[in-house]
């Protein structure tokens, strides 16, 4: 194999080999090497993945965000790692999964990712989930739907009456 390792500590294999090799340079994506007969070889390297990592530990966010848009980073490894990593909101980018991005979404923060999925997922448990952290951020308008689409009358009520909404209250 041709492994990396970056300083954070994180490692992967980057290209897997039927025979040893003996590098002399990297360049690029050009792995430039002697084989057991030593005769000079170049080997073409996949360096994305790499170069990904090491992207987002440097907090480049505008290569991340390149590579995102250009790149052939998908599956589930890559969103586990941004996701271990802290980087849930980079990971909402490579999802298109309503439940994962719903819980990416109240993992980073973002109510409005967060409210859009829940209204693909139209179930109660998510409802209650988003009217949680809505509350916790004090966004009252979709702590409201929330309620509503859970039909939770008594905190609705309850959030009327803290907010002041006399007029609601009535109904």
């Amino acid at each position: 194999h041709i492994k990396y390792t970056l300083h954070t500590g994180d490692n992967g294999i980057v290209r897997t080999l039927d025979l040893p090799i003996y590098i002399s340079a990297v360049k690029g994506n050009s792995v430039y090497c002697l084989d057991r007969e030593a005769k000079p070889r170049v080997l073409t390297i996949d360096s994305t993945e790499f170069k990904f990592k090491l992207a987002l530990v440097d907090k480049k966010y505008d290569e991340v965000l390149h590579m995102v848009r250009n790149a052939n980073l998908y599956g589930q490894a890559i969103i586990a790692y941004l996701q271990k990593k802290g980087y849930p909101e980079v990971a909402l980018h490579f999802v298109k999964d309503p439940k994962t991005r719903f819980n990416l979404a109240v993992e980073c923060g973002n109510i409005e990712v967060a409210m859009s999925a829940a209204q693909q997922l139209d179930d109660p448990a998510v409802w209650e989930k988003l009217s949680q952290i809505a509350l916790q951020q004090g966004n009252h308008q979709v702590v409201e739907i929330a309620y509503q689409r859970t039909k939770n009358f008594e905190k609705l009520s309850f959030l009327y009456l803290i907010t002041g909404n006399m007029e609601k209250l009535r109904k």
